[in-house]
């Protein structure tokens, strides 16, 4: 019989996960009770993923395995469909990031109204790109952890911007 062992990528994914987990949870204090209880389904959902990395053999291409890519599709729609999360659409990328490489991308908000709301969310968006390069060219991942605190601090403030532009 031969054990499973995850690869360096899957147990840098699986890190991933629980980091972003530990940021929904964190922002569950802050948050109102229904933003509260999305948050709670993702950083579980997110669990599921990080277990998955550690436990399962990859069985989809880039490395995944298929109950973790499910929890992570599964996070990914209760983040959209709540966006009082603060979580962006399609932040499974920063997960996936560490098995497969591919470029990261920051999605785009509806439009802003209002001149000062556009211009910092294209201050926003800029330093996200920026973010996005050192994260793809951190030397450790206690390095890309760090800048993916930095990088969902960014992605809560563009929600707010994005609340306060259509109530």
């Amino acid at each position: 019989m031969t054990v499973f062992e995850p690869t360096e990528q899957a147990r840098a994914a699986a890190v991933r996960a629980a980091a972003l987990a530990d940021i929904a949870r964190r922002r569950t204090l802050v948050a109102s009770a229904w933003n509260g209880r999305e948050l709670i389904n993702v950083a579980e959902l997110l669990d599921v993923v990080m277990l998955s990395l550690y436990e399962e053999e990859p069985t989809r291409p880039g490395g995944i395995c298929e109950s973790a890519r499910l929890a992570l599709a599964d996070a990914e729609a209760t983040a959209a469909e709540t966006p009082g999360t603060g979580f962006p659409v399609g932040f499974g990328q920063y997960v996936t990031h560490a098995l497969d490489r591919r470029p990261l991308t920051v999605p785009a908000l509806p439009v802003l109204t209002g001149w000062s709301l556009a211009d910092e969310d294209a201050q926003l968006v800029a330093a996200l790109d920026a973010l996005h390069g050192h994260l793809a060219t951190a030397a450790t991942e206690a390095v890309a952890l760090a800048l993916l605190e930095a990088v969902f601090a960014l992605h809560g403030k563009r929600a707010d911007l994005a609340q306060l532009s259509h109530g």
